[in-house]
């Protein structure tokens, strides 16, 4: 016997009007919006059709190939200083961990995941010193970390709880000051006779190994900070042969010899006035001795010419924008979430595989050393204990919080400047978009061929949109 069940007209044509739908759509975009008044709040999800459709409205068309992939991104970083640490230290245990959290968790935060660390002071110590100001002990016998378990390794420590796959990596401001040629940690420049790099060397071998018996690893190094600025706090000049006579005759061999797996990258360099990667990498890459050591460049500020023109000439060679402008003074406004969204595309353009914040929190003040109020994605209020997250950390979000390591930057054209696209390893495209204008704009996108409807970007806004994998 046959039976027929019953069954709703409606029900079926709603099946089919699912089934035709979903056809027509090919998925969602998902969509994450701030501006000054709603960070980092949900807009509807935008649908995306097979058909192109014809456009009923003047729109800028931003067209995505997930297949034209460019650089790898390694991750996501920030600088640990004692001077952060001690903002948060008049916060209680749980509002430290939850504004760790927001900086490092995968799920919650920023997903910071390649960190960077100074070797004895940068410009936001407490004060200035290096891990062995004893004149003349190139044997390291005086070589203690003493003042970094103060507050450095703390900081680190708190970040690790959170983050226990994080990686680091440490630069000096300035090399002891006996060795330079003005003994002082401010300004000067190297001394670059084998005795004295020889020295400097077994400080970096002491500097990795006495770190790791804290129970933290340092995954690389650079052998120093801005090396063409003599500034007011602590600092010293290279030149770009120096550099590679000191990675390719001595700090290499002293970490091959000492059986240590520490990465050396050259850097950071700040500006490409000098010449670009002509001074600053290619005496190292033209000799086969200091090569072997180079694990790749870090660039920051005015470096993205030198980064550049490395990716250019070796694509294989990881370069990393290895530190974020800070800003003069502390405005922490909406503007200057604006201007990094704009350094972050110039240096995507330029290669890197790592994007780094300089200071990830600081107190009110903001101040440095050397009275240089700067800004930071995170401000804690010595007095109130007040936390806040400025447009500089949902700006960063925005590109953090979506973008996986061991993404791709994606080709991307349009007539809309604002944008950089990626995809993450499980095939989910991001697209970060900005709208610095006074006015809202209307835009579409068209990802692998498929359109969305479309979408009106509020001014002054920063945007992300995901689309999962088919």
């Amino acid at each position: 016997m046959i039976r027929f069940l019953p069954v709703r007209i409606g029900a079926v044509f709603a099946l089919v009007s699912a089934l035709h739908c979903h056809a027509d759509t090919g998925g969602v975009l998902h969509w994450k919006c701030s501006t000054q008044g709603s960070p980092w709040s949900d807009r509807p999800d935008v649908a995306m059709s097979e058909k192109v459709p014809v456009p009923a409205a003047p729109r800028a068309l931003v067209l995505v190939e997930s297949r034209r992939r460019e650089q790898v991104i390694d991750g996501w970083g920030g600088c640990f200083n004692e001077r952060g640490w001690k903002a948060m230290e008049v916060l209680s245990p749980s509002e430290r961990e939850k504004l760790l959290r927001n900086l490092f968790d995968v799920k919650e935060g920023l997903n910071l995941n390649i960190n960077r660390t100074p070797i004895g002071a940068s410009d936001y110590a407490i004060t200035l010193y290096s891990l062995d100001e004893s004149p003349g002990d190139f044997t390291m016998q005086h070589f203690s970390i003493d003042r970094d378990k103060e507050r450095l390794i703390p900081y680190i420590k708190a970040a690790l709880a959170v983050r226990p796959d994080m990686k680091l990596w440490g630069v000096p401001w300035s090399p002891p000051s006996w060795m330079k040629d003005n003994n002082n940690l401010v300004a000067g420049k190297i001394k670059d006779d084998d005795q004295t790099l020889d020295a400097l060397a077994l400080y970096f071998v002491r500097y990795v190994q006495a770190y790791k018996a804290t129970g933290v690893e340092i995954n690389m190094v650079m052998p120093q900070n801005e090396p063409n600025i003599a500034s007011n706090y602590t600092s010293c000049l290279w030149t770009g042969e120096q550099m590679a006579k000191f990675v390719g005759y001595h700090l290499g061999p002293a970490f091959r010899k000492q059986n240590l797996t520490t990465s050396i990258f050259l850097g950071t360099f700040n500006d490409s006035g000098r010449g670009g990667y002509a001074f600053w990498v290619g005496p190292s890459m033209q000799d086969p001795t200091v090569r072997q050591y180079v694990g790749g460049i870090g660039c920051q500020w005015s470096g993205a010419t030198t980064m550049a023109e490395t990716h250019f000439l070796f694509p294989d060679l990881k370069v990393i924008q290895s530190e974020a402008e800070c800003g003069k003074p502390n405005t922490n406004d909406w503007a200057f979430g604006e201007k990094q969204f704009e350094l972050a595309k110039k240096w995507f353009g330029a290669g890197a595989s790592v994007n780094t914040i300089w200071n990830l929190v600081l107190d009110e003040t903001g101040l440095s050393t050397a009275n240089w109020a700067q800004c930071s994605p995170v401000v804690v209020d010595s007095k109130t204990k007040a936390v806040t997250y400025t447009p500089f950390y949902y700006c960063y979000k925005h590109f953090a919080h979506y973008v996986h390591p061991g993404a791709h930057v994606l080709a991307a054209q349009s007539s809309w400047g604002d944008k950089v696209a990626f995809v993450n390893p499980d095939g989910e495209v991001v697209v970060v978009m900005g709208n610095s204008s006074d006015t809202d704009g209307a835009i579409a996108l068209n990802i692998d061929g498929r359109q969305s409807d479309v979408v009106t970007l509020p001014a002054h806004s920063f945007n992300t949109f995901t689309l999962p994998a088919r």
